[in-house]
């Protein structure tokens, strides 16, 4: 029953992503699968074909970043893939001053893929766009982070630098 509910959840996505592309009866089979005659095997398939090109939103890798994880033998660096982020909002009163500037800041990484604890580590100008900085960091979404065995951890410090540049988009 959950394989058929999930199996559905993916071709309507597929008949959402395609339907301009598909005629009326194409796109219906697409949404009512049962009715005509799909199995649970057949849905599986398609829609592990659909998530391992790309096609379902959230996969693809926006970039990576390293991050470090302390363990008993010391620290290691392992890969942190982005997945998802909010927009980057621009202070409105940097905006209407033209200031251009730059802040680093430092997070963690839980098993999940969600940021953890985000903290401003410098920012030129300071005082201007460390606000806008963190809110932005907090909607960051990454890919569970690995060790080279395949268990997912929880990355201690990651380092990144956002700059803030009206004219920049």
């Amino acid at each position: 029953m959950r394989l058929n509910l999930i199996g559905n959840y993916v071709l309507c996505i597929v008949a959402a992503c395609f339907g301009p592309w598909l005629s009326a009866d194409e796109t219906r089979r697409w949404r009512h699968p049962k009715r005509f005659g799909l199995s649970a095997a057949r849905i599986l398939l398609l829609s592990l074909l659909v998530s391992g090109s790309g096609f379902v939103m959230g996969s693809e890798i926006l970039g990576t970043n390293v991050g470090i994880v302390t363990t008993d033998a010391g620290t290691v660096q392992v890969a942190c893939n982005l997945i998802g982020t909010g927009p980057l909002r621009y202070p409105p009163k940097a905006r209407r001053y033209k200031y251009i500037g730059q802040v680093i800041v430092k997070f963690g990484v839980d098993e999940k893929g969600n940021v953890t604890d985000p903290y401003v580590v410098a920012s030129e100008p300071p005082g201007v766009f460390e606000r806008a900085a963190l809110s932005h960091v907090k909607t960051y979404k990454y890919l569970p982070p690995l060790f080279d065995n395949g268990a997912a951890t929880h990355v201690d410090e990651v380092a990144i630098k956002l700059v803030f540049d009206p004219n920049r988009r």
